[in-house]
C-alpha cells in the first residue's frame, strides 16, 4: 500500500514538472537585449529580498568600469545606492549607481508588515502558510501592481539595459521584464532545496524534502511520510488553483499584460538565476539545472566595520561578542522581547561575553522588558541598537562575533556561515524552518523551542546560547562552520555574481 502511495505521488510530481517545463516552453521567445554594457537592477526595498543585490551592485562598480549601472526600486534604500557609489569611488572615481525610484507601496507595506506572516511550523500554519505565499505573490492591489508595472516598463525603456537583473518578490517588475521580452537574470537569496525541489527526481519533493514552512528534518523521517506528503500536496494544489493568483492574472490581462504574475520563470533555461546558495551548504540535491549559476553567499560587506563605525568596532573587540539580529524587518511585540532580555540575561550572569542586541519594537510599549538585563546595559555588557550602521559580515570579518543568534532568514544564515561561527536560529515563519533545520543537518547551529514555534521560551534559548558558545557541541559546530566557510568563499560570492552580470551586458547591441 505504501509503496503504492509512493509512486502515485512520484507520478503526481512528474506531472507538475512536465507542467511547469511546458509551461516554460510555450513562453519562451528570443529574448531582447538593449545597449551594450548597461545592468538595470530592479528589486524590492526589503533587505532580506535585496541585499545579495545591492552587494552586486557594489561589486559591478568597483570592478567592472566599463559597465553603467542603474538601480531601480523603492525610496527606503536610496541612501544605501548613494552609500554603495560613495564606497565605489575610493577604487573607481568614476564609480555611480544611477538611481531610479519606484512610487507606491514596497511589498511589506503591502501585505501590512511582517507581523502578520508569522506562522507555527508544520500542520498547525499550513493554511497560514499557503495564504501568506499567495498574498505575497498578489501583494499589491491591482491599481498598484499595474502602476508599478507602468513605471518599471518606463525605466526599461528609457535605460534600455542590456540585461535585467530581477527581484523574483517583486512581481510589478517581473511583469514588465517578461511581457517586454528583455534579456534577464534573477539573483536570488533563496536555498536550492527550496527552488528545485519539484525538479529532484523521482518525486523526492514527497518523500526526501521537507516541505518548506513543515519543520521537518531532513531527509524526511520514516515516521513523517504521510504528514510530508500531505504538506506538500495541500500547498501544491493550493498554489496551482489559488483563486487570488488566477484573479489578480485575468485583471492585469484585461488591462493588456498578456504574461502576468508569470510563476513559470525559474525554468527557462535562456533566464539564469545567480544563487547566493551552495551545495555544501544545505540539503544535497540531484538535480540542478543549466540556468542556475551558483556563486556562493553574495553578502554586503562594503568595507572594514572599523570604517563603517569606529566606535561600534572599537566596542565589539572589549570581549567575544554575540549578535542578536532577527532580520531587517523583524520587530519585537512585547512578549518576545521580554523572553529574549530574560535569556540575555542568564547567558551574561553564566559567560564572560557581551551581546549586540538589535532590537526594534513592533509598537510603543514600556522598557520594564528591559528590567533583568539593566546592570548589563548600565555596565557596557549590552548594547542595544535598532539599526546596525555596520553591515553584518563586516562585523562577523572581525573575528570578534563568536555566536549569531538569528531567525533564519536567508541574508542572516549565509552571513553566518560565511563567518565560520554557530548560529542559534529562532524561526519565525516559512523558510525560516528550512534554514532552522539546514543548520542542525549541517552541524552548525542549534534551533532551540521547537515544540513551542514561533514563540521562545527563555530558559531553552538560554541552554541553546551557552551551548553554541561553549557547550559539548560548541568545538565540533566551530570546525563544520569553518570549513563551510572555506567553501563558500572559493565560489567567489559577490564578485562572481557580478562577473556573471557583466558578462550578459557585454551582450548587448
Amino acid at each position: 500500500m505504501f509503496r503504492r502511495a509512493l509512486v502515485v505521488f512520484a507520478i503526481l510530481a512528474a506531472l507538475v514538472g512536465v507542467l511547469l517545463a511546458r509551461q516554460s516552453a510555450q513562453e519562451d521567445e528570443v529574448l531582447v537585449s538593449g545597449r551594450n554594457n548597461t545592468v538595470l537592477i530592479i528589486t524590492d526595498s526589503h533587505h532580506g529580498m535585496c541585499n545579495a543585490h545591492l552587494a552586486t551592485a557594489s561589486a559591478l562598480i568597483e570592478n567592472h568600469p566599463s559597465v553603467e549601472v542603474h538601480y531601480a526600486s523603492f525610496s527606503g534604500i536610496a541612501s544605501d545606492i548613494e552609500r554603495l557609489s560613495e564606497i565605489g569611488r575610493a577604487t573607481n572615481p568614476e564609480a555611480k549607481i544611477h538611481w531610479h525610484q519606484l512610487n507606491g507601496p514596497s511589498i511589506v507595506d503591502a501585505i501590512g508588515g511582517l507581523q502578520g506572516i508569522i506562522t507555527p511550523p508544520g500542520l498547525p500554519g499550513l493554511k497560514a502558510y499557503s495564504q501568506m505565499v499567495t498574498s505575497v505573490l498578489t501583494a499589491w492591489s491591482n491599481e498598484d501592481h499595474l502602476s508599478l508595472y507602468r513605471q518599471t516598463v518606463d525605466i526599461i525603456q528609457e535605460v534600455d539595459p542590456a540585461v535585467v537583473i530581477l527581484d523574483s518578490m517583486l512581481r510589478p517588475s517581473v511583469d514588465a521584464a517578461v511581457n517586454l521580452n528583455r534579456t534577464r537574470a534573477y539573483i536570488t537569496p533563496n536555498a536550492l532545496a527550496d527552488l528545485l525541489t519539484p525538479v529532484q527526481p523521482r518525486g523526492a519533493l514527497f518523500w526526501r524534502y521537507p516541505g518548506i514552512a513543515s519543520g521537518l528534518a531532513f531527509p524526511v523521517p520514516w515516521k513523517d511520510l504521510s504528514t510530508n506528503m500531505y504538506q506538500q500536496l495541500y500547498f501544491i494544489i493550493n498554489f496551482i488553483m489559488s483563486p487570488a493568483i488566477k484573479n489578480k492574472r485575468s485583471w492585469l490581462q484585461a488591462q493588456g499584460i498578456p504574461r502576468a504574475v508569470n510563476l513559470f520563470e525559474t525554468f527557462r533555461q535562456d533566464v539564469p538565476w545567480i544563487a547566493m546558495s551552495y551545495p555544501e551548504a544545505g540539503y544535497p540535491l540531484e538535480y540542478i539545472p543549466d540556468n542556475f549559476r551558483v556563486v556562493g553567499p553574495v553578502v554586503l560587506d562594503t568595507a572594514p566595520a572599523e570604517t563603517q563605525s569606529a566606535e561600534l568596532a572599537g566596542w565589539i573587540k572589549k570581549a567575544p561578542t554575540i549578535l542578536v539580529n532577527l532580520g531587517s524587518g523583524f520587530r519585537y511585540e512585547e512578549l518576545r522581547a521580554g523572553v529574549m532580555a530574560e535569556a540575555i540575561a542568564a547567558v551574561l550572569d553564566a559567560a564572560d561575553v557581551q551581546i549586540l542586541w538589535k532590537m526594534r519594537k513592533s509598537q510603543e510599549y514600556s522598557d520594564d522588558f528591559l528590567g533583568p538585563v539593566k546592570e548589563y546595559i548600565d555596565n557596557g555588557r549590552l548594547r542595544l541598537e535598532s539599526w546596525l550602521d555596520v553591515d553584518p559580515a563586516s562585523l562577523y570579518n572581525t573575528g570578534d562575533i563568536v555566536v549569531s543568534v538569528h531567525h533564519g532568514g536567508a541574508n542572516c544564515f549565509y552571513e553566518t556561515v560565511l563567518a565560520g561561527i554557530p548560529s542559534v536560529v529562532l524561526p519565525l515563519w516559512a523558510d525560516h524552518y528550512n534554514y532552522a533545520q539546514t543548520a542542525e543537518y549541517l552541524g552548525v547551529g542549534i534551533w532551540p523551542n521547537k515544540k513551542t514555534a514561533p514563540d521562545w521560551e527563555a530558559t531553552g534559548l538560554t541552554e541553546a546560547v551557552l551551548e553554541a558558545l561553549t557547550g559539548n557541541k560548541s568545538m565540533t559546530m566551530r570546525q563544520n562552520a569553518k570549513a563551510l566557510a572555506h567553501k563558500g568563499r572559493e565560489y567567489g560570492g559577490r564578485n562572481l555574481a557580478a562577473q556573471l552580470v557583466a558578462e550578459m551586458a557585454a551582450g548587448g547591441k
